[in-house]
């Protein structure tokens, strides 16, 4: 052993790249129509519960509240809600508004506009009270603050902080100064800002934090900020604190020329907001589609081409579009937003789409309807189905429910579990009944039905992809193939900026091998050895000098997934007596 005098050493350790695993599967995003909620970003719910108290009650018939039931009856854990609205003006009148309500100031001025957190007619409800801040805490000054000071030394500095705007007052003036520094029984503003007066100790003269409250509320929520105020340099900036935590509304400061405080706004009781609409009747395929126009604005199904922690898609307020939206003149708007699904699933090649059909479609217009998709990246299902806690009984579109027995099978087995021969929990019907020659001649088309079976219940019995491709018919196949692709877009993240060489391809290679024999040890790969589910290859021949250049490390992949045994054959055997066929002659 190396002896050493006493000190610190630092030694390099072997460098070690982060393990591979699979990522967390059965993940859909659902867009479609609320009555609240952001327009502008996916929301990660985890139960029905949390869906109505982030995106309320919707009731004129829609399916989302419906299908994210029917996801959670059925196994799901977590989706992602991207709420649709007519948010542009696209040659029809009604598209979806903030209700909201401008605030004046003590002097008259607009000061401040307050609004609804989302669009929609649920803002008309809003209340909201402002009123002046009673001081929570009071002190006095000990010494003498000389004007051009930008300090003050107090008795006691509790319940002051960074960021609290105090007033500094006697008899005679006033000062109202945003505090930058407390320290000790020192409190600090601005240096820029000094009083421009004496102020005397023996005044006396008091420092108090002051700010205003703002209500919100609605017949079921309350939101209470306290002691908010108008300086942007503050840490308690109305705009800044209530944008961030707030449910209910959002607030605009208007950057009123009044002084502090007198830029504050009035005293309201109770004010409605006003002007707020929904945008649900003139809904258009646009408006699904959505737009990337960057941080903060990004809409539809635009808005989550980089969300990561999805591998499902599902649209089921397309039908409810097609009945209800003016803005949806025909099925052929219905088409152009499912191949737009169809193809950011192909595209990011880490998604794959549960897709309904029109309504009212009988056994060949389903058909027909599969045939204008080639696509191993979505799977239909059909027909309708009745949910169990539906009044009216009246059949909606079954993607929530398939959505949720993916999730199940994910959980319980794998990806690699074809997602069929499943109860369809929370269903008590089907829409129409097939038979089975109609059964096979959809499953043989790619679209997969729901059938009744006595004491089995209502069950999934396909699981075809909208492929004509055969390798890729099967949604178990394409899904295996998608959670391996995520697995490693994701943890092969740590290479940037890693030297291209022939040992960062030789860790490549080891790291994803292990990774892949351990899936095939689990069941997602078939091959009676490893070396017959899968092959990695990561060498001086795909990564030539050109790749090494343009910046990029190629890994190739092989993969052997499991097919689903769709038909189960049995052959019938009988013995014959041949003696006594023999003596009978």
């Amino acid at each position: 052993m190396e002896s050493r005098p006493p000190g610190v050493y630092i030694e390099k350790a072997a460098q070690r790249a982060p393990q591979l695993g699979m990522l967390p599967s059965g993940v859909p995003c659902f867009l479609g129509l609320t009555e609240r909620g952001p327009t502008s970003q996916p929301v990660r719910v985890t139960s029905l519960r949390e869906f109505h108290e982030r995106f309320g009650n919707l009731d004129v018939g829609s399916f989302l509240a419906t299908a994210v039931d029917g996801f959670f009856l059925n196994g799901g854990t977590e989706c992602y809600i991207v709420r649709i609205a007519h948010l542009f003006e696209r040659a029809r009148k009604e598209i979806a508004t903030k209700a909201s309500v401008r605030m004046r100031d003590q002097k008259g001025q607009n000061t401040m506009t307050v609004s609804a957190l989302a669009e929609g007619m649920w803002g008309n409800q809003v209340r909201v009270s402002t009123r002046p801040s009673p001081p929570k805490v009071s002190t006095f000054i000990t010494v003498d603050a000389k004007a051009g000071d930008y300090s003050v030394m107090v008795k006691s500095t509790y319940g002051f902080s960074r960021g609290s705007l105090v007033k500094i007052y006697d008899d005679d003036h006033a000062a109202y100064r945003v505090l930058t520094r407390v320290d000790g029984r020192t409190l600090w503003w601005n240096e820029r800002r000094p009083v421009d007066t004496e102020f005397k100790s023996m005044a006396p003269t008091m420092v108090e934090p002051v700010g205003f409250d703002i209500i919100a509320e609605t017949h079921s929520e309350r939101e209470v900020f306290r002691c908010v105020n108008l300086a942007r340099q503050s840490p308690l900036f109305a705009e800044r604190v209530i944008n961030k935590r707030s449910r209910l509304i959002e607030v605009t400061n208007l950057d009123s020329t009044s002084d502090i405080p007198d830029n504050f706004p009035v005293e309201v009781e109770q004010v409605l907001l006003d002007g707020g609409t929904d945008g649900l009747y003139t809904v258009t395929a646009e408006d699904f589609i959505g737009a990337d126009l960057g941080p903060g604005n990004r809409y539809g199904l635009a808005g989550i081409a980089e969300l990561e922690e999805i591998d499902l898609i599902a649209i089921p307020d397309l039908p409810w579009c097609l009945e209800k939206s003016a803005g949806f003149k025909s099925v052929k708007d219905m088409e152009i937003v499912q191949q737009a699904v169809i193809t950011q699933c192909e595209e990011k090649k880490d998604r794959f789409a549960i897709l309904d059909l029109p309504p009212g479609e009988n056994p060949r217009g389903a058909m027909q309807w599969r045939r204008l998709f080639d696509s191993s990246f979505a799977a239909f299902y059909y027909p309708y189905v009745v949910p169990a806690n539906s009044r009216s009984k009246r059949p909606v579109p079954p993607s929530g429910h398939i959505a949720g027995v993916y999730a199940r099978c994910d959980n319980r087995e794998g990806v690699y579990r074809a997602p069929a021969n499943e109860v369809l929990e929370g269903v008590v019907d089907l829409e129409l009944f097939l038979q089975q020659q109609d059964i096979a001649m959809l499953n043989t088309e790619g679209i997969n039905c729901s059938q009744v079976f006595p004491q089995r219940g209502i069950r999934v019995w396909g699981a075809r992809t909208a492929s004509g491709n055969a390798a890729l018919r099967h949604v178990n196949v394409r899904r295996t193939i998608v959670a391996i692709t995520r697995s490693l877009n994701v943890g092969l993240q740590w290479v940037v900026f890693e030297n291209n060489d022939a040992d960062l391809w030789q860790m490549l290679s080891r790291d994803v091998t292990f990774f892949l024999d351990q899936l095939w040890r689990e069941g997602y790969l078939k091959g009676d050895r490893s070396d017959d589910a899968f092959t990695v290859r990561c060498d001086k021949h795909i990564n030539n000098e050109q790749e090494r250049t343009d910046g990029r490390v190629n890994v190739d992949v092989w993969l052997a997934p499991f097919r689903p045994a769709e038909f189960i054959g049995l052959r019938v055997t009988q013995e014959v007596d041949v003696l006594a066929r023999e003596e009978g002659a």
